[in-house]
């Protein structure tokens, strides 16, 4: 057996970060597919952004909505 090899029972340092970011990475994509609207069938991350975005800027003009609703009610 060659001494220099090392057995992989251990990963690196680098190695257990980098699977611990994609596992982070997972659980975040995985939680906007259950936030976004019409994203819970699989689709790409492109689309999955895509819809996000959509979705925040949806979600923008209902607050300016409810906003003027409220300063209109307000005055009244």
């Amino acid at each position: 057996m060659n001494g220099g090899s090392r057995s992989k029972a251990v990963p690196e340092a680098g190695e257990r970060h980098f699977v611990e970011a994609s596992r982070a990475l997972v659980k975040q994509v995985r939680e906007l597919r259950r936030l976004v609207p019409c994203c819970r069938e699989p689709c790409g991350l492109g689309e999955l952004f895509q819809e996000a975005a959509t979705h925040i800027e949806d979600l923008k003009v209902q607050v300016k909505v409810m906003r003027m609703l409220i300063d209109k009610l307000s005055d009244e």
